[in-house]
């Protein structure tokens, strides 16, 4: 039997974007139209067990789509529709503004079909799962066994659920991931807390959207996640699963999460007759450390040996007392060398004398030093690696005397004002990387 199309209702004052829209989206979606924000709310009193998503237009004359998702908060019928807010701005302001007030997501116009496309169907997909979980739970009366922000199973329900798995069936294979976001922190520290929220949703809805009914995935506490695949026939689709999942985070454009966002994955497979989740998760978290070490981005298996490089790696160098600085230049980096903070000449001669390792580059920041950088500068014109290894000085935007003093040491190779710009970082280390 066919399953029935889900309904969208599109919010749009302008009749052009609507007819556009519905020609995205009606192949595969029932519509539902209206122009103002005063139509939306009375449609969703009128039919509300029957919209799945509404798409609203942010800017609309009189009620516009702000003031829409502040009567959605004292309408319990209404917060239980995803938003998908339509905007012709992307700037994090009116991302956060929108996310404080409940959206789910946005797209930008002119609409793009295929992102429209994707970014609907995650939100739906977990919706589904949202929806089917509430059934169960209402049945079995564990509400509150619920990770309230991504709607997975908390730490607790998880870890009884999956224990429950191994002490029943001990003699099959079964297979456990550790997830943690990559650069969490810069997230948070350059988008803030909202953004960061957001973006433990959406990985929680990738997660939740790939993997089957049968297996168990649980947010344990911040940025990380486990998933538990019961009897599974071989190892090899264990490793296919992780590579889709690390492919389905790298591929910003179907997701509204920040550029330098990804995940870290580890796998611990069960021993025949291990019933501790326990030791499992150990094992699991074990192998997640590996694959930070080997640069993220990446799964790991417990046990196994993580493949070394041919080569050194390569650590570019950031020396700096700057907190914002230090975050900036992390979320910027994106490459599968390390960007390392160091805080003192001596850590930097260190580093460039290992001959494990390869520095093609050393930033240094300036911009909260008390006497302008004048001292660091003279210490540097002392190291024999000075002379050798590129160089790029950081300068507040406005202080005069810290670009004279880095300028006239006549050793830095390329020089970057804080406030620091994210697409021209970006650009300097990855002419640096290269090198």
């Amino acid at each position: 039997m066919e399953q029935s199309k889900e309904t969208l209702l599109i919010v749009d004052d302008s009749r052009l974007q609507r007819a556009v829209l519905n020609e995205i989206f009606s192949p595969a979606f029932n519509i539902l139209e209206v122009s103002s924000g005063e139509e939306c709310l009375q449609m969703i009193k009128d039919k509300k067990n029957m919209i799945d998503l509404v798409l609203l237009d942010l800017v609309m004359q009189g009620m516009d789509g702000f003031d829409v998702l502040k009567h959605r908060q004292e309408m319990p019928e209404f917060k239980q529709i995803p938003v998908v807010v339509l905007t012709t701005t992307d700037t994090p302001e009116v991302q956060t503004k929108a996310f404080e007030l409940g959206a789910s997501d946005f797209i930008s116009k002119p609409t793009e079909p295929a992102i429209a496309r994707h970014r609907i169907d995650n939100i739906l997909k977990t919706n589904r799962r949202l929806n089917h979980i509430l059934q169960k739970q209402e049945a079995l009366r564990i509400k509150s066994e619920v990770d309230e922000m991504t709607h997975l199973l908390n730490k607790a329900t998880a870890e009884h659920a999956i224990s429950h798995i191994l002490l029943s069936t001990p003699e099959e294979l079964h297979a456990l991931f550790a997830i943690d976001i990559d650069n969490f922190k810069a997230v948070n520290d350059i988008f803030g807390h909202k953004m960061g929220d957001h973006t433990i949703s959406v990985v929680a809805g990738i997660l939740a959207s790939h993997f089957s009914g049968s297996d168990i995935i649980g947010r344990i506490g911040g940025d990380e996640f486990v998933a538990f695949m019961r009897d599974i026939a071989s190892r090899q689709a264990v490793y296919e699963k992780a590579q889709e999942l690390l492919d389905a985070i790298l591929d910003k454009e179907a997701l509204s999460i920040p550029e330098n966002v990804t995940i870290s994955i580890g796998i611990a497979f069960t021993e025949p007759y291990e019933t501790s989740y326990t030791t499992l998760f150990q094992k699991a978290d074990t192998a997640l450390g590996n694959s930070k070490k080997s640069g993220k981005q990446c799964f790991s298996e417990y046990g196994v040996s993580a493949q070394k490089p041919d080569t050194a790696m390569k650590n570019i160098l950031l020396y700096t007392h700057s907190r914002n600085v230090a975050s900036t230049l992390k979320f910027a980096y994106s490459y599968p060398d390390r960007l390392i903070k160091v805080s003192s000449v001596t850590e930097i001669r260190y580093a460039i004398m290992d001959k494990n390792n390869h520095v093609p580059a050393v930033f240094i920041d300036v911009s909260e030093t008390g006497d302008d950088g004048r001292q660091l500068w003279d210490e540097l014109k002392h190291e024999s690696w000075a002379s050798s290894t590129p160089i790029i000085a950081i300068c507040k935007e406005s202080n005069l005397n810290q670009v004279r003093n880095a300028l006239s040491s006549d050793l830095i190779n390329d020089l970057i004002f804080e406030p620091i710009d994210i697409e021209s970082i970006k650009r300097r280390i990855k002419r640096y990387q290269t090198l």
